[in-house]
């Protein structure tokens, strides 16, 4: 594929054509991206930055806050567009090389198609997913725990753009 293939086909779509083509990647070119010494350095990093990520998030029981909200009417930020739009194939194909089972579970055009019972089934999410917290968590959280949240998440999103950046190289050969 071409720089312009990749962009087009990756980032363009809705999510079920981003997720068919992820897992198109994934059959075509999960082994050799596994075997790739350097995807599999930054795949280690990047779940290691999740793990950081979710110990900060529990700690801060942002599960139940949200979980609260997303319980009302109306509530949450999991939306169906949030999931449609926000995704791509390039971050779907890292879920999958990861080992995720990517499927959309829920259809109904309201909430986002990744949200499963118990939260997002994605391990490595959109930056809007992850950058987001709404007034509540903020009113909720010191500056300090707040720092540091954003601090976990700008090292996460940082090695997730780093994955991306070496799977466009991988595509383009």
């Amino acid at each position: 594929m071409n720089y312009r293939e990749i962009v087009n086909s990756c980032y363009c779509g809705n999510g079920s054509l981003k997720l068919e083509l992820a897992e198109r990647l994934g059959k075509e070119y999960g082994r050799k991206l596994l075997q790739h010494v350097a995807i599999q350095a930054q795949l280690t990093v990047l779940k290691e930055a999740v793990t950081a990520l979710d110990l900060h998030m529990g700690a801060m029981e942002m599960g139940k806050t949200c979980s609260h909200c997303a319980a009302k009417p109306d509530g949450g930020c999991c939306s169906a567009y949030m999931g449609n739009e926000n995704n791509d194939a390039l971050q779907l194909l890292m879920n999958i090389l990861a080992g995720v089972t990517v499927k959309q579970v829920r259809h109904d055009g309201v909430e986002c198609g990744f949200l499963g019972e118990t939260g997002c089934l994605l391990l490595f999410k959109p930056i809007f997913c992850l950058n987001y917290l709404c007034a509540r968590i903020q009113n909720e959280s010191s500056v300090e725990v707040l720092r540091i949240l954003e601090q976990k998440t700008a090292t996460l999103l940082g090695a997730q753009v780093n994955l991306e950046q070496q799977l466009i190289q991988f595509l383009q050969k």
